[in-house]
C-alpha cells in the first residue's frame, strides 16, 4: 500500500510577547511564543479574550526589567491557565452547518494488506511465483535485485498467525465520513460564571455598578471562529488546534484523519487498550454511575447500538473476530504515526502470544521495542492457580531506527543498586567509616540521614587493557592488577580517583566508593511492580494513570500529538492534557464519552514552566535533573588536579604540625590489619615514625596532648575543605539525567483542561428496504455495515406491535408496506395507514448500529415532500437519535403534519446476547425533554431542567425519567446555531466531592462556593440573552443519551 504523506512542519513563527496593561496581564495571542490563555489575573479570578500585541508591545522597553516571582514562591492570587498551541488543524463541520448539499456521503476507502500465503498450504500454487522471482533476479545480474529476492523469499517461509477469513479478507473497506463537532467545551469559560468578584477596584479608585461583573464572551479566545464562507468550506482551511474527544467507531475515526485531515505520519504515540479476555456476551459499563458490571447479565447488558456492534465486531467470532478487528485499526493506526513515532497495545496474558504475532506482522519484528509487564493489583483473590496480577503492554516503533525515546528513572525503593548490591556502608560528615546496623537497614529513610552512603566496586575490568596494566602506590601498599586482567582507568585516572577519595583498601586490592548519591535514581526498565489499579476509578475498566504517563513521557515531548482510540474514561486525555500535549481520543460507547468529558472539564494541574517561553511548549519544560557520576567521569576530570595541587599544601603543613605534636609522646597502641571492618583509626605507636593522611583518627584520643589539639583539628578541616572542593567538581562534572515526569512546577500559576471539541461519527445514509442485502458470510459479517436486512423484521414488528406512548396509549397500523427502489424513496423505508383513523403514515428507519443522523431526516423530509396524497404522520424510528437530528424533528412546522420520534428497544439487536427479553415492547414515543426558561425581575434569564421521557425496559412502559436520572446538562446562553459552546455545565448526579468539586482547593478558593455549589443543580445561574437571542439545553441521562433543546428568548 503506498505511504501517505506527512505535511512538513511550517517555519517558525516570531514569537510575540503579552503586553501588560494597567490591570494586569491580558491574554496572549496566538503566535508559537503564546502558548498560554491567561484565565486569571493576580487580582482576580477573570477570563480575558485573547488579543493580538500591538507593535509597541514587541519592542524592548527602556529601563529594568522587573524579574518575575520565583517559581517555588506564592505572591498574591494565583493565575489559572491553560496551555495552548501554536498548531491548526483542517475546519471540520460544525453540526449545525451540515447539510446533504455541503457534506455528502464519500467513497468508501479500501486499505489493502499484504497477501502474505502459508508457505504450507499454498507450496504448489505459489512454486511458479517463487522460480519467477528467482529467476527475474539472476537474469538482472544486479547484486541489489538478488538481495531483494532472497528477502522475499525469507519472508515468504516465515510463519505467521492465521486465522478464520484471514487469508480470503486481504482488503477491507471503510467508509469515509466527515466527524461533526456537536459541543465546544472551554472550561476557563465555564468557570467564569463562578469567579469571585470581591475587593475589585476599577482603574480609577471606584467601582460603577456591574463593573468587571459581565460574564465576557470568550468565544475568540478558545475558539477560532472561521467568517461563514470559510467555515461551510469544510476541510478546506485550518483553524487553531483543540482538542478532540470524539465519538465513534475509531475505524471511521482513523480512515477520516487520514484521508480527510490528512494526518498521516502526524502523530507520536497512540495508545489502545482494546477489549481483552472477554467473551462474546461480555458486558460494558451501562451507567455512568455504575461500574459494577457482571458478563452474562441481562440489566448489565448494554442499550447502546453502536456497542451492540462492538460486540459482534469484536468477538462474534471468539479470537477470529477480535483479530480482525485489531489488525484493521493497528494498519490504519501505522498509517497515522510519525517515523520516530510509537504504538502501545495493551494486553492481558490470555492474548499477548496472539497480539505480538499479530503486531510482528504489521510493524516488522525488528520494530518490537519492549513487552511491559505491569502490574494491576496486590493479590489475586478467586484464582484456581497460579494467580495473575499482572497485564503486559506490546510497545512497537514506526521505525527502531528514527524512535524518540526519553529514558525514564524512579527513586530508589530501598537501599540496593540496580544489580542487588546493598550500600551499607556509611560515610560520616567527619568521614568516618562504619556499616550500618541490622536496623538502619530496615529504615532506608532515616539511614540516609546519617551521612554518604556507599558500596564498594571492583576497579579490575572485565578484560585486558594493556594502556591500563600498571602498578600503583596505595596506602604505603603496591597495587598490581590480577594476572590476566587490568585496570577500569588508566594511571593518570587511578590518580585522580585516589585524590578525589574515592579509592578503598579492605584487602589486598583497593576498591572504588560509589556513594548511594553518585546515581540517586534507577532507570526505568520493563517491569512495572509499583502500577497498581487505578484510584479514584471512574470506569469499569479505568487504566492507571501512572501507566500511560510512563509511556507518553518516553515517547513524545510537549506539544506532540497523542491518539487513544479506546477512551474509556479519558485517561489518555487527562494525562495528555496533564503534561502538555495534544491529543485525539475515541470510543464508541456514550458512556464513556460522557465520563470522560466530565473528567476533562473539572480537572485541574500543577502548571509547569516553560524552558523557552518564546518557544512555547514545543521548547518544553524545565525539568528536574540527578547527577550520574561515574568512574568515567571522576579519571577524566582535570579539574581535580588544580583542587589537589592548590588545597593539598595545606593538608600536608597540618600533618606535619600534627606529627611535631604526637609522634613520640604517646603510649603504643597497636594498628587493625587494611581487611578489618572500617573502625576509628589507629593512634600512632612510639618510635614507629611520622602518621600518615590514612592514619590520623577521626575523633581526638584521650592520650594524646592538648597541645595536639589545635593541629588536628586544622588538619581534619583542611581536608575536608579540599574533600567538598572535590565532591562539588565531581558533581559539576557529572552527568545530569533528565528527569521528564518532575518538571518544575510554578507555584504562582493553576491550569486547568484547555479547550477540546466533543465530536461525533455521522452514520452512513441507511438504504431504501429493497436495496438492503442480507447479511452474508462470517468473514464479511466481522465489518457489518448499517445498511442491515434487520429492517425488515423491524418493519414486520412495528406492524405487530404498534408504538406505546404515556399512560398505555397506543399507535397501532393497519398495514405497512415497503417502498420500492427508487432514485426519488431511498430514506424513507415504510408507507402505510393508521388503524384507528385511516391517515397515512410513512417511516424512516435509523441506523443498525448508530444514531439517526440530521442528514437523513432532510433527506427523508424532502422525499416526503413530493408524496401523493401528503402523510399525515411521519414517524422516525431508531434506536437513538443524534441530538441535533431530535431538535430538528421537534422544531419542524409543517401545516397538517406531524413528526414523530419512535424509540427502538435493543432487544431486536441483542436475541443472541439476551438470555430472554425483558419486554414485549419494541417501539414507543419518545418526548422532548422537559425544559423551563423564564425571565427574572432584574432582566436576566435563567433556565431549569425537569427531565424527559424514559422508556424503562425491566416495566415495558414509558416514564418521566424526572431529575434523578440526568447525569449532565450544558446550557449555551448564546446559541450561533454552529454548535453547542456552553457557557454552564450542571452535574446534578455527582456527590459532594465529584463534579466541579474534583477542582484543586486552590482553584476553587478562587471561585465563589456558594455558586460552584449551583453547578450541581438543575437550576441555571442567571445570565443575559445574547446576540443570537436562542439559548440551547443538552441533557445527558445515565446511559449516556443525550436530548438538545433550542429555546428562544422574548
Amino acid at each position: 500500500m503506498p505511504k501517505k504523506k506527512s505535511n512538513t512542519k511550517k517555519p517558525r513563527e516570531e514569537a510575540k510577547k503579552a503586553k501588560k496593561g494597567p490591570q494586569g496581564l491580558t491574554g496572549r495571542g496566538r503566535g508559537r511564543g503564546n502558548p498560554e490563555q491567561r484565565v486569571m489575573p493576580d487580582d482576580d479570578f477573570s477570563l480575558e479574550a485573547q488579543t493580538t500585541p500591538s507593535e509597541d508591545a514587541t519592542k524592548p522597553r527602556a529601563g529594568k526589567n522587573k524579574s518575575t516571582a520565583p517559581a517555588g514562591k506564592k505572591s498574591g492570587h494565583p493565575e489559572v491557565l491553560s496551555y495552548r498551541y501554536p498548531d491548526k488543524r483542517k475546519n471540520n463541520p460544525e453540526v449545525g452547518m451540515v447539510k446533504p448539499e455541503n457534506d455528502p456521503d464519500q467513497p468508501k476507502t479500501i486499505w489493502k494488506y499484504d497477501p502474505h500465503l502459508d508457505p504450507a498450504l499454498q507450496f504448489d500454487t505459489s512454486r511458479a511465483a517463487i522460480e519467477k522471482l528467482i529467476d527475474e533476479a539472476l537474469a538482472s545480474g544486479d547484486d541489489a535485485a538478488m538481495r531483494a529476492a532472497l528477502q522475499e523469499l525469507k519472508r515468504l517461509g516465515e510463519p505467521y498467525l492465521n486465522w478464520t477469513g484471514k487469508a480470503e479478507r486481504t482488503s477491507f473497506d471503510v467508509d469515509t465520513v466527515s466527524l461533526h463537532v456537536h459541543e465546544r467545551i472551554d472550561p476557563a469559560s465555564i468557570l467564569s460564571a463562578v469567579r469571585k468578584n470581591v475587593g475589585r477596584v476599577s482603574p480609577s479608585g471606584r467601582n460603577p455598578p456591574n463593573a468587571y461583573m459581565h460574564q465576557p464572551d470568550l468565544f475568540a479566545a478558545p475558539f477560532e471562529n472561521l467568517p461563514l464562507r470559510d467555515a461551510i468550506d469544510f476541510y478546506k482551511h485550518e483553524r487553531g488546534w483543540a482538542n478532540r474527544l470524539i465519538a465513534g467507531d475509531s475505524l471511521l475515526v482513523m480512515n477520516s484523519l487520514l484521508q480527510k485531515e490528512s494526518l498521516a505520519g502526524q502523530v507520536q504515540m497512540i495508545y489502545i487498550d482494546p477489549p481483552y479476555g472477554i467473551k462474546y456476551g461480555s458486558n460494558f459499563q451501562p451507567f455512568v454511575n455504575k461500574r459494577d458490571v457482571k458478563d452474562r447479565k441481562d440489566e448489565d447488558l448494554t442499550q447502546e447500538p453502536e456497542m451492540i456492534k462492538a460486540f459482534r465486531d469484536t468477538w462474534e467470532l471468539g479470537i477470529h473476530s477480535y483479530l480482525t478487528y485489531l489488525r484493521d485499526r493497528l494498519l490504519l493506526a501505522k498509517e497515522l504515526l510519525h517515523e520516530s513515532g510509537s504504538v502501545f497495545v495493551q494486553i492481558s496474558d490470555e492474548n499477548l502470544h496472539h497480539v505480538r504475532e499479530l503486531m510482528d506482522e504489521l510493524f516488522g519484528a525488528e520494530h518490537f521495542v519492549s513487552q511491559i509487564v505491569f502490574k494491576t493489583k496486590k493479590m489475586a483473590l478467586g484464582q484456581k492457580h497460579l494467580g495473575t496480577v499482572c497485564d503486559n503492554i506490546c510497545w512497537y516503533a514506526k521505525d527502531i531506527r528514527s524512535l524518540k525515546y526519553r529514558q525514564m528513572y524512579k527513586e530508589r525503593a530501598g537501599l540496593e543498586s540496580d544489580d542487588g548490591t546493598p550500600y551499607q556502608i556509611i560515610q560520616t560528615p567527619l568521614g568516618q567509616l562504619r556499616r550500618l546496623t541490622a536496623s538502619e537497614r530496615e529504615n532506608p529513610e532515616e539511614a540516609l540521614k546519617l551521612g554518604r552512603l556507599f558500596r564498594t566496586l571492583d576497579l579490575h575490568s572485565s578484560g585486558r587493557t594493556e594502556s591500563c596494566v600498571f602498578g600503583f602506590d596505595f596506602q604505603g601498599k603496591n597495587c598490581e592488577p590480577q594476572r590476566g586482567r587490568s585496570w577500569k582507568t588508566n594511571s593518570s585516572g587511578m590518580t585522580r580517583l585516589n585524590k578525589a577519595g574515592r579509592l578503598l583498601r579492605f584487602g589486598e586490592s583497593p576498591e572504588y566508593r560509589l556513594f548511594f548519591d553518585d546515581y540517586p535514581v534507577q532507570s526505568l526498565m520493563s517491569l512495572w511492580d509499583d502500577t497498581q489499579g487505578a484510584s479514584d476509578k471512574q470506569y469499569v475498566v479505568q487504566t492507571a494513570t501512572k501507566i500511560i504517563e510512563r509511556c507518553l513521557l518516553m515517547t513524545t515531548d510537549p506539544g506532540d500529538l497523542v491518539l487513544d482510540p479506546t477512551c474509556g474514561s479519558g485517561t489518555s486525555a487527562f494525562v495528555a492534557e496533564k503534561w502538555g500535549r495534544r491529543w485525539i481520543t475515541t470510543d464508541t460507547s456514550r458512556v464513556a464519552v460522557t465520563l470522560a468529558k466530565q473528567r476533562l472539564m473539572t480537572a485541574s494541574y500543577d502548571y509547569y514552566a516553560l524552558r523557552y517561553p518564546q518557544e512555547g511548549l514545543k521548547g518544553g519544560f524545565i525539568y528536574k535533573t540527578v547527577p550520574h557520576v561515574t568512574l568515567k567521569s571522576i579519571a577524566n576530570n582535570p579539574e581535580i588536579d588544580e583542587i589537589y595541587t592548590r588545597m593539598h599544601p595545606a593538608v600536608e603543613a597540618a600533618l606535619a604540625d600534627l606529627n611535631k605534636a604526637v609522634v613520640g609522646r604517646v603510649s603504643p597502641q597497636g594498628r587493625n590489619p587494611p581487611d578489618a571492618d572500617p573502625s576509628p583509626r589507629p593512634s600512632p605507636a612510639r618510635g614507629e615514625g611520622a602518621l600518615k593522611e590514612w592514619e590520623v583518627p577521626f575523633d581526638f584520643p584521650e592520650n594524646w596532648p592538648s597541645s595536639a589539639r589545635k593541629p588536628f583539628e586544622a588538619f581534619h578541616a583542611a581536608r575536608q575543605a579540599m574533600q567538598k572542593q572535590m565532591d562539588a567538581s565531581i558533581a559539576a562534572h557529572a552527568d545530569q539525567e533528565t528527569l521528564y515526569d518532575q518538571p518544575q512546577p510554578d507555584k504562582n500559576k493553576l491550569r486547568i483542561t484547555g479547550p477540546f471539541t466533543v465530536e461525533a461519527v455521522p452514520f452512513p445514509t441507511v438504504l431504501a428496504l429493497d436495496e438492503a442485502k442480507p447479511a452474508q458470510e462470517a468473514d464479511v459479517a466481522i465489518a457489518r455495515s448499517g445498511e442491515s436486512w434487520r429492517q425488515h423484521q423491524w418493519r414486520d414488528e412495528l406492524l405487530k406491535a404498534g408504538i406505546r406512548g404515556k399512560g398505555g396509549q397506543m399507535l397501532r397500523f393497519a398495514e405497512l408496506e415497503t417502498f420500492p427502489a427508487s432514485e426519488h424513496i431511498r430514506h424513507l423505508h415504510c408507507s402505510g395507514t393508521l388503524a384507528d383513523s385511516g391517515e397515512r403514515v410513512v417511516v424512516s428507519f435509523g441506523p443498525e448500529h448508530a444514531a439517526l443522523e440530521q442528514r437523513q431526516v432532510t433527506l427523508a423530509l424532502n422525499e416526503a415532500e413530493k408524496l401523493r396524497p401528503t402523510p399525515k404522520f411521519i414517524i422516525f424510528a431508531s434506536f437513538e437519535f443524534d441530538p441535533e437530528a431530535a431538535k430538528d424533528i421537534d422544531e419542524v412546522k409543517w401545516s397538517g403534519v406531524t413528526l414523530l420520534k419512535a424509540k427502538m428497544n435493543t432487544d431486536l439487536l441483542t436475541e443472541d446476547l439476551k438470555k430472554g427479553r425483558t419486554s414485549n415492547q419494541s417501539f414507543w414515543l419518545m418526548g422532548q425533554p422537559d425544559v423551563e426558561v423564564r425571565q427574572r425581575k432584574d432582566g436576566k434569564y435563567e433556565v431549569e431542567v425537569h427531565g424527559f421521557d424514559y422508556f424503562d425496559t425491566a416495566k415495558g412502559e414509558l416514564v418521566s425519567g424526572g431529575k434523578g436520572k440526568i447525569a449532565v446538562w450544558l446550557l449555551d446562553t448564546d446559541y450561533d446555531e454552529r454548535s453547542l459552546f456552553p457557557r454552564q455545565v450542571f452535574f446534578p448526579m455527582a456527590g459532594k466531592d465529584d463534579g466541579w468539586m474534583k477542582l484543586k482547593k486552590v482553584i476553587r478558593a478562587e471561585l465563589n462556593e456558594g455558586l460552584l455549589h449551583k453547578y450541581h443543580g438543575t437550576v441555571s445561574l442567571p445570565f443575559e440573552a445574547g446576540d443570537n437571542k436562542k439559548v440551547a439545553v443538552k441533557i445527558v441521562d445515565d446511559r449516556g443519551i443525550e436530548s438538545l433543546k433550542v429555546l428562544p428568548l422574548n
